[in-house]
């Protein structure tokens, strides 16, 4: 068995880059955890796909991981295709419910390690696709903010200043309130994201001079 030691990861349902990571996350410092050398059709699986190893192959490794904080009990395993690796947790089922990818120094050094392992066929089934995320972390929560104060000013009947937004976003003026709400949403559906921190920042603004 080969081990990677003194490692950080963000164990979470969605998988995120490690440049999107944030303080409230469960970051959680792992000492010491097995690492599997797999093949990168199993990585990118284990991205995409909810994915089940089989119980009585994954329970005895996963519990050789140890994590610096006693605290924390988890099951997890670090795969590493030499080009890519991911840390995923396992329930006692072996249903993989949360991911991990590593800090950009971790991945490179185990990408690395691994070169060296032999490849382990892994038994596992693949289920459903994961839905995969077409905004950054940062986009997801400026979109989030839009449509909550698309939803205020729509309830509020606030013209005025859902004119000023439209214009800052569409450069047209209107004065119709449902229209410009649907152009809104139907520009938000569409992924048009060109003027979404701008408008976020406007917004911000909007309710800080009210303090």
């Amino acid at each position: 068995m080969h081990y990677y030691y003194d490692l950080l990861v963000n164990l979470d349902t969605e998988l995120w880059e490690f440049y999107e990571w944030e303080n409230e996350d469960h970051l959680v410092p792992i000492k010491k955890i097995p690492l599997i050398r797999v093949l990168e059709s199993d990585i990118r699986n284990f991205m995409k796909y909810e994915v089940t190893i089989d119980p009585e192959w994954v329970n005895g490794l996963a519990e050789k991981t140890i994590f610096k904080n006693a605290s924390d009990k988890t099951n997890c395993l670090l795969f590493s295709s030499t080009k890519n690796s991911i840390v995923l947790e396992f329930d006692s089922y072996g249903n993989v419910v949360s991911r991990s990818k590593l800090l950009i120094e971790d991945e490179n050094n185990c990408n690395e390690v691994s070169c060296n392992l032999k490849e382990t066929e892994v038994p596992y089934k693949v289920h459903e696709k994961l839905e995969l995320r077409s905004l950054l972390r940062q986009q997801m929560k400026e979109k989030h903010l839009l449509e909550i104060e698309l939803k205020t000013l729509k309830e509020s009947n606030n013209v005025a200043k859902c004119s000023y937004l439209y214009y800052e976003w569409f450069g047209v003026l209107e004065s119709d309130l449902d229209k410009m709400i649907k152009d809104f949403e139907k520009d938000l559906a569409n992924g048009n994201m060109k003027k979404l921190h701008k408008i976020v920042k406007i917004i911000r603004l909007s309710y800080k001079g009210q303090l």
